[in-house]
């Protein structure tokens, strides 16, 4: 038999494990004595050898131990059996070659600044522009300046970008260097299609270790992640700490991307807006009174929703904020939960962060893995399910102070 354990590496976090299979990108959460029983597989010894080491070092009975190992065997035939390299994530859209349209000709070229990224976005038609300017208002280097900023974002913007933003038979196309980058079905779309395809741009060359499937805040030089899945509340909890926690309380740092960059890893600022999806509307009106009155815009996932925006509607990290986290929170909606805030052991909270990641050198690989281990060691990480918004900013209001 294989060893088992061979191609695969073990990582400790406190007493608790992570297993990372590399081949395909997967990291798994393995409590003390799966990881005891997993080093021990992995040194050399048999089945039967850790049953015996389990009963004598941890206490386990010989029937429950033997029982333990089987199942760690079995999840390893499970992970070698056929293991298929993991596809890479694709840039933003299938691309494809695009012939060259003459740029002078286009109708405006206007400036958007994300994170180390000049965005110079060549408008086909004065229709496109109308239909997207608005959702980037805020990103132009002359909305800096009137909003009395040092234009320290223009300063950061090392990199230069033009894209070609033209109309593609009933929809819209963003073009870079000849290249499909984005595309959409209907002009209505054009707007939230291409604030997806910058920011993504954006971050790719940020320089920086990972984007994940996060939003975040800020509070007392400290960041809050608030990580999950689409329906748990994440820009919902957002909003209410931003408006209930005012004056000396949250501000955002991003939406649903965050960017983790530097040594050590610290959460970058991109200032996009936070979007606000109809089911939340009746949930925050009373704390955003003006966002009955925004602009509602249409998703190409069919979805229609609104965007508060950095300054105008709410209290928004500078352009150069970067910050050391202080507080990972996992919302988890759902309306016949108690509201609760549930300290979360580190090694599982790291599994579930990087469930979603996008590791911008490539793939997570050993080294990567050790550094967001040493990273993860100091932040303090919860569960949080929840019914009641006012609860849930509660408990983080005391929590984050």
């Amino acid at each position: 038999m294989t060893t088992p354990f061979a191609d695969l590496s073990l990582h400790y976090v406190g007493e608790e494990a992570l297993l990372l299979d590399t081949t395909r990108q997967q990291l798994y959460a393995l409590n003390a004595c799966a990881g005891f029983i997993w080093t021990s597989l992995k040194d050399g010894k048999s089945p039967a050898e850790v049953g015996r080491l389990l009963n004598e070092q941890l206490k386990v009975p010989l029937d429950t131990a033997a029982s333990y190992v089987a199942s760690a065997l079995r999840q390893y035939d499970d992970l070698v059996g056929d293991r298929e390299p993991a596809m890479p994530a694709p840039a933003a859209s299938a691309s494809g070659q695009w012939s060259a349209r003459q740029r002078n000709g286009a109708a405006i070229v206007e400036a958007y600044s994300i994170l180390n990224t000049l965005f110079l976005l060549h408008y086909e038609s004065v229709g496109l522009f109308e239909s997207i300017h608005p959702l980037f208002r805020h990103g132009t280097p002359a909305s800096r300046t009137m909003a009395g900023r040092t234009m320290a974002g223009r300063k950061r913007a090392t990199t230069i970008v033009n894209l070609d933003i033209v109309h593609e038979r009933e929809g819209v196309a963003v073009i870079l260097d000849e290249q499909l980058v984005a595309c959409c079905g209907a002009l209505g779309e054009a707007a939230v299609m291409a604030r997806a395809c910058l920011t993504e741009l954006a971050v790719r060359r940020s320089g920086g270790i990972c984007a994940i499937h996060a939003g975040a805040l800020c509070r007392n030089g400290r960041a809050l992640l608030l990580p999950g899945d689409a329906g748990h509340g994440k820009s919902t909890l957002s909003a209410g700490l931003a408006a209930r926690c005012r004056p000396w309380g949250f501000a955002m740092l991003s939406d649903d991307t965050t960017l983790i960059a530097g040594d050590p890893p610290l959460v970058r600022s991109i200032r996009a807006g936070l979007c606000i999806k109809r089911g939340a509307y009746a949930v925050l009106d009373s704390l955003y009174p003006r966002l009955a009155s925004l602009p509602e815009w249409l998703r190409p996932d069919g979805k229609r929703v609104r965007y508060l925006m950095p300054d105008a509607d709410m209290l928004w990290a500078d352009a150069d904020a970067a910050l050391a986290v202080g507080w990972i929170v996992f919302p988890r909606y759902g309306a016949d939960q108690r509201t609760a805030l549930m300290p979360l052991p580190r090694h599982e909270a790291l599994a579930r962060l990087l469930r979603g990641a996008c590791f911008l050198s490539g793939a997570l690989d050993e080294r990567s893995l050790e550094a967001l281990i040493a990273w993860i060691e100091p932040i303090e990480c919860f569960d949080l399910p929840l019914s009641s918004l006012d609860a849930a900013t509660a408990l983080l209001d005391d929590l984050c102070r």
